[in-house]
């Protein structure tokens, strides 16, 4: 990457403006307050300045650099839109909203050696942590058997390997090397590349339940130090199973948050396969998702969630003529996502318009395929709403070219199985996807429970910070990579059509995502117009980003007005 491009120059500018948030806080006032005395001058004696800093443990200044950190780049970058320099092109604008869910904090925390719930300890604390508190434990019913020991095996021959016809395209058409985009060629001139960044109305202030929480008096007492109920017990006494290396107890403690059927017979997985605790959609989020996504892709119906943070109002029609709209889940996991989007099909406006969800839910691990199943029929979902492939993500995408399936040779990666099925729902390879796609659902890994550490600049780097291995079909044991940058390439070569304005991606990132480095990356896989990140916020606190990129994004944020 070009060290003088003119988006680096836009990111020095959003630090600059952290750096303002964090000198114009009340404790940074306080600590120069310390410093002057009422004409604003200094004062001459630093000693007793630094005696009193080492009274207090330097505590101020762990404070100041604790909220540095907790600041994320799309909660405090500046808008840029009004101040793109001549000398550069800016093809995309990042627009970055804010939805707002709720959700009932329930789990309760001890005060001390307290273990009594108090009338404070009810509601969810303001306190930094990593969202594990904001969960759902409404339901009563006791835990399945089978919650406890996972009957579903891993073996090594569960993961898809790439198939031979697709490796041999590969090697007869060797994809190009991904480079992020840092010019573009404008009318014969190559100028830099500068991302424009604009703020919606809804990410100004507090959110609503900040707001609500302040005027109910809700706040944390000083001196009172709260925590968990310990083994990940959320209220209902029961403690976590599992091994705590394998699933800690904030994990186990969010499990109804996750699936608030989880008594029911879910399966999320448990020692042998613990990724899927860390990876899971929370259900209110999923919902979210796919309601913001039927309403890009003109589902006539109103939103199911408790508010979209870009307004309530139907976006532009973009494929309201199909009677069918297919949506891909390439990392369906567990089915979290999978479940929410065939979920829109039992709401009664979509079950009444002339349009219904189709998902094709993608993972190359056949064990978390049968628990995607498994999960799907406790939620009722409809056998034919939901098609289940064991196939490589890489070779499911590079299947499409503009929404539609390429002319290739169909083969099973799944080592030569049959169709079968898992409860009722059909499982097979890549013979099973179908001839169309009107979306894409991209929730890559983002490098474990340390994600955090992936960081660029500015926060959390797509390119870097992703990346996947594809087993090749022979005995040595290949593996091909493919960063995040390649993979959002392929999904909006594969989905996206500009002459006939169709076509969605989705990309499930995480809350310190780089939006700068993120935008550049869609400027390199030729998006154009607007793409939106949302601050997807539970309980008042940034919790995930979730990014829409395509045609009908740039409708939908035209046709509501946010210019």
């Amino acid at each position: 990457m070009a060290a003088a491009d003119a988006a680096v120059l836009d990111i020095d500018n959003q630090t600059s403006t952290i750096a303002k948030d964090v000198t114009s806080s009340p404790s940074n006032k306080r600590k120069r307050s310390d410093g002057e005395d009422q004409t604003g001058n200094a004062k001459t004696n630093s000693n007793n300045n630094k005696r009193r800093k080492k009274k207090k443990g330097g505590g101020g200044g762990k404070k100041q650099h604790h909220n540095k950190q907790k600041r994320n780049w799309i909660e405090s970058c500046s808008e840029s839109i009004s101040r793109i320099p001549s000398n550069c092109v800016a093809p995309v604008t990042c627009v970055i909203t804010r939805s707002e869910i709720e959700e009932e904090p329930l789990l309760p925390k001890q005060v001390g050696d307290d273990m009594t719930q108090s009338e404070d300890t009810k509601h969810t604390l303001d306190r930094d942590d990593d969202g594990a508190d904001k969960i759902d434990c409404s339901s009563n019913n006791e835990p399945a058997e089978s919650n406890t020991s996972s009957s579903i095996e891993h073996p090594a021959n569960n993961i898809a390997t790439l198939s031979k016809s697709f490796v041999d395209t590969l090697s007869k058409e060797p994809i190009q090397p991904w480079k992020i985009a840092t010019t573009l060629q404008v009318n014969g001139e190559e100028k830099k590349l500068f991302i424009p960044v604009q703020r919606h109305a809804s990410t100004n202030g507090p959110t609503k339940w900040q707001q609500t929480q302040k005027k109910q008096g809700r706040h944390t007492k000083k001196g009172q130090n709260y925590s968990h109920l310990p083994d990940g017990d959320n209220g209902d006494g029961k403690k976590n199973p599992y091994p705590k290396k394998a699933v800690p107890d904030k994990f186990w403690a969010q499990r109804k948050r996750l699936f608030s059927r989880y008594d029911e017979g879910i399966q999320i997985g448990g020692e042998d396969d613990p990724e899927m605790w860390y990876s899971v959609t929370p259900e209110s989020i999923g919902l979210h998702i796919a309601d913001r996504m039927a309403s890009m892709m003109s589902l006539d119906r109103k939103s199911t969630s408790s508010g979209t943070g870009v307004g309530d109002t139907t976006s532009t029609q973009c494929n309201d003529s199909k009677k069918e709209t297919v949506i891909i889940d390439a990392f369906c996991g567990c089915g979290g996502n999978s479940i929410a989007f065939a979920r829109l099909n039992n709401n009664k406006d979509v079950a009444g318009s002339n349009t219904r969800m189709k998902v094709i839910a993608v993972d190359n691990n056949l064990s978390r395929l049968k628990m995607a199943a498994n999960n799907a029929s406790i939620y009722g979902i409809s056998k034919e709403d939901i098609v289940l492939v064991h196939a490589d993500a890489v070779e499911v995408i590079n299947a499409y070219e503009g929404g539609s399936r390429k002319n290739v040779q169909s083969e099973i990666p799944t080592n030569d199985r049959c169709c079968e099925t898992y409860f009722g729902f059909a499982v097979g390879g890549v013979e099973l996807l179908p001839d169309h796609v009107d979306a894409l659902f991209l929730s890559p890994p983002w490098g474990g429970m340390d994600y955090d550490s992936n960081k660029g600049k500015s926060g959390f780097d797509p390119v870097n910070g992703i990346t996947l291995e594809s087993k090749m079909h022979n005995k040595e044991g290949d593996v091909m990579k493919t960063n995040g940058g390649e993979l959002l390439t392929m999904a909006a070569k594969a989905v996206l059509s500009e002459s006939k304005q169709e076509g969605l991606v989705v990309a499930f990132l995480p809350r310190n995502i780089d939006g700068i480095s993120f935008t550049r990356v869609a400027v390199t896989s030729d998006i154009k117009g607007s793409i939106e990140l949302e601050q997807n916020v539970v309980n008042g606190k940034v919790k995930t980003v979730t990014a829409y990129l395509g045609p009908c994004v740039s409708q939908s944020l035209t046709g509501e007005g946010k210019k």
